[in-house]
This record gives structure tokens, C-alpha cells and sequence, in this order.
């Protein structure tokens, strides 16, 4: 039997989609794994998804219920689960990697799949509001306003998606887009079905009003100016996101502050990979981020031996 000079020979950040399947795929090469998860959403934002698609099985499954079986797969082959976040990794001769109870560790390979953060507006109200009208899983929130009116801001997949969700149960679905909608045609075809949703163009979110609760929004046409605002109990942002590269050191970040991969999704520092949102580059396909988690779990495994 091989020795256990080191318990974390390979180290995933994150327990997204892309760092489930990079744990997972590293621990059935034989590799001793850890993996660090500081939010215990795992799946990162699939797991607010109802339904998955782009998959190349048969079969309707929930975000959700992908994490849990990745999860408990990963577990099955041996893959060690701490559930802390990391706060700082460090280049030197050893890697060295420090959690959020101080512990270090000295991983051979890293690999970051710390995923992204859904980028907040800014606005007044917001942080005050969090929780208690503002939501950013319809999934999970969509059912507090069943038979009322809600808003989704944005255009792009996310946003769609979640707007198709509160559809089936909000009264009305209002849109609030700042240009075109980038979402895939499919996403786009199925709005168009949906006699409750509507879209109000060119105009972005403000102010969100209400003390106790969302009681509205306020818009602002970025055309024209004009000023208008909407009732509504509840407000569910998708403007884009930030990647959570805050533990990661500078020279392997982008000025966007995504980890720049290289081929085999390696970076400047052939001992750290990057997958899934984190990186530059991402396709944002949740096969995408399956594959990219096995294909660096495989260079991670190569270059250890």
C-alpha cells in the first residue's frame, strides 16, 4: 500500500458542478483528495436550477439532485470534503494553502473551482432588502409570490431561466432589460409561450423601494432618462457575475480578476489549474464545466506522478 506522506496529494476549491467532477475523476485516477467547500451550496448556482439541460443523458434532473450525486460519488471514491473556505494560497516551493481556521496545507496540485458570485446592483436598498424581497433563486423564493407580480433584471440566460420559473406561479413576470436578450434561442422561444411575462427595454434598476420588505422598483431609462417605478414584493437580479478569486494570488489573475488558464487548464504556475467560472474563458455550458473538472483532474494526476 502507498505510503500517506501527503493527505491532500491534489486540492479542489469549490464544490461547484466543475470542482465535483475534478475531485471526483482525481480520486478515481488513485490520487488522496481534498476538497474545500465554504458555503455548503454545493453546485455552486446550478444547484437554484430546477431543471438542467445540455446533458447527454436521458431524463429531467434539478440542479440540485446533479450536485448531490456528484457529491456522493465523489465521497464514495475517497475524496475527503472539508467544509471550510480558503483564505489565502501561496507560490512558493510548496504550495501552501491556509483555510479559514488557519489551518495550512501542502497540496502537489491545486486546482480552483471557486465558481462566481452573482454580481449585485449596486442601487439603494439592496443590501437592506437582501433576503426579504430581494432573491436570486427563484427556485427557491418563487413560491412567497405565487399570484403576485415580481421583476427578473437581466437578459441573459440566468435571468431567463429564472423568469420561466416564477411564470409558472407569479401572476405577472417583468423583465427589466438594459439591451437585447443574450440568452439562447431555446430560453428565448420559451418566454414567448409565456402570456404573463413582459419586458420593459433600455432601463436599469435604481433604487429598490420598501422598508420591511420590496414593495417596488425604480427605473431609469438609460435613453432618455425618464424615471418610473413598479410595485412588486419581490426582485430577482441576474446582471452578470464576479469570479471568487479573492484567495488567489495576483500574477495568476486577468485584470477581470479571473484565473488565466493556459492548455490543460493550467496556469502560470504549472502546479494550479483553473475551471468552471473562475477562469478566463469559460463557456458558461454546465457540460463545459463537467469536462473541464475531469480533463484538469487528469493533468493534475499526470503531473503528480
Amino acid at each position: 500500500m502507498r505510503p500517506l506522506k501527503n493527505l491532500c496529494e491534489v486540492v479542489v476549491i469549490g464544490g461547484g458542478i466543475a470542482g465535483l467532477s475534478a475531485a471526483r475523476h482525481a480520486a478515481r485516477l488513485g490520487r488522496l483528495v481534498t476538497l474545500f467547500e465554504g458555503t455548503g451550496m454545493y453546485g455552486g448556482q446550478v444547484a437554484t436550477t430546477s431543471e438542467v439541460d445540455g446533458l447527454p443523458i436521458p431524463g429531467k434532473f434539478s440542479g440540485q439532485d446533479l450536485a448531490i450525486h456528484l457529491l456522493e460519488d465523489a465521497r464514495k471514491v475517497g475524496v475527503q470534503v472539508i467544509e471550510a473556505s480558503v483564505s489565502k494560497v501561496e507560490l512558493d516551493k510548496r504550495l501552501t494553502l491556509t483555510d479559514q481556521d488557519n489551518k495550512t496545507y501542502h497540496p502537489g496540485a491545486l486546482i480552483v473551482a471557486s465558481g462566481a458570485s452573482l454580481r449585485k446592483l449596486g442601487v439603494p436598498g439592496e443590501e437592506e432588502l437582501m433576503g426579504r424581497g430581494v432573491s436570486h433563486c427563484a427556485t427557491c423564493d418563487g413560491g412567497f409570490y405565487r399570484g403576485q407580480d415580481v421583476v427578473v433584471v437581466g437578459g441573459g440566460d440566468s435571468a431567463v431561466q429564472e423568469a420561466l420559473v416564477l411564470a409558472k406561479t407569479s401572476r405577472r413576470v417583468i423583465m427589466v432589460c438594459r439591451s437585447p436578450l443574450k440568452a439562447k434561442r431555446a430560453y428565448v422561444d420559451k418566454l414567448a409561450e409565456r402570456e404573463n411575462l413582459s419586458f420593459i427595454w433600455d432601463s436599469e434598476v435604481s433604487a429598490i423601494l420598501g422598508t420591511e420588505g420590496v414593495t417596488g422598483v425604480r427605473l431609469r431609462n438609460i435613453k432618455n432618462g425618464a424615471v418610473s417605478d413598479i410595485e412588486c414584493p419581490g426582485l430577482f437580479p441576474f446582471i452578470g457575475t464576479t469570479p471568487n478569486t479573492d484567495f488567489v494570488p495576483a500574477s495568476l489573475l486577468t485584470a477581470t480578476g479571473h484565473v488565466d488558464t493556459r492548455q490543460g487548464f493550467a496556469t502560470d504556475d504549472a502546479r494550479v489549474f483553473a475551471v468552471g467560472a473562475v477562469r478566463a474563458g469559460y463557456g458558461g455550458n454546465i457540460v463545459e464545466a463537467m469536462a473541464e473538472g475531469v480533463s484538469a483532474a487528469e493533468a493534475a494526476a499526470k503531473l503528480l506522478s
